[in-house]
């Protein structure tokens, strides 16, 4: 036996018992199983970490809407649904807000819905909504938002942050950042 750092036997020991302790960990919290998987492309604005085959559920969710009344995302279940993270202080997130609502009068009779939840204050987001005549629902909140956005899989709490959940409850997209219209287009003519 050696007397050395690297060749002693406790330096050894403890190394195992790390693997052993991370092991454990993984079996029984598995890797980041808190977060839905999505599929899609590998582009810069998805989080696909799953074959195509292996979309997650939506997760329920209630938040208010701004006129306090509680509201839950299962409301719109056997539509396809945007779910969109945004923020009035947001400029990317303003800037789509316009073509969702284009989208959506468009596509209403389709059963597409947007469902928006602000990360923001009731009066600036009713004042917003107001001013660009913004029709779909508009849930609120401020923790509760970021956490529900944390269960979709927006980990670092990005805004804008969309979802596409199709028909039957299944996330099929993800997308941090501003949403083209391009983008949102070829999601519906794919998901309706």
């Amino acid at each position: 036996m050696t007397d050395g750092a690297d060749g002693h036997p406790r330096h050894r020991g403890n190394g195992i018992v790390a693997c052993l302790a991370l092991l454990a960990l993984i079996v029984f919290q598995g890797p980041a199983s808190a977060e839905p998987k999505t599929p899609g492309d590998e582009s810069a604005g998805q989080d696909a970490d799953t074959p195509e085959d292996a979309a997650a559920r939506r997760i329920d969710f209630t938040l208010p809407d701004l006129d306090g009344q509680p509201r839950q995302l299962s409301e719109w279940d056997g539509d396809l649904v945007l779910l969109n993270f945004w923020a009035t202080w947001c400029p990317p997130c303003k800037k789509e807000m316009p073509m969702f609502q284009d989208r959506y009068e468009r596509h209403a009779d389709q059963a597409f819905t947007i469902v928006a939840v602000a990360v923001d204050e009731v009066d600036e987001t009713r004042a917003f909504v107001d001013e660009f005549g913004i029709g779909f629902p508009i849930l609120i909140g401020q923790d509760d938002a970021i956490a529900v956005g944390r269960q979709y899989g927006n980990r670092i709490g990005a805004l804008p942050y969309t979802v596409i959940i199709d028909r039957d409850g299944l996330i099929r997209e993800t997308h941090r950042g501003e949403v083209t219209g391009e983008e949102l287009d070829a999601w519906l003519q794919r998901y309706l």
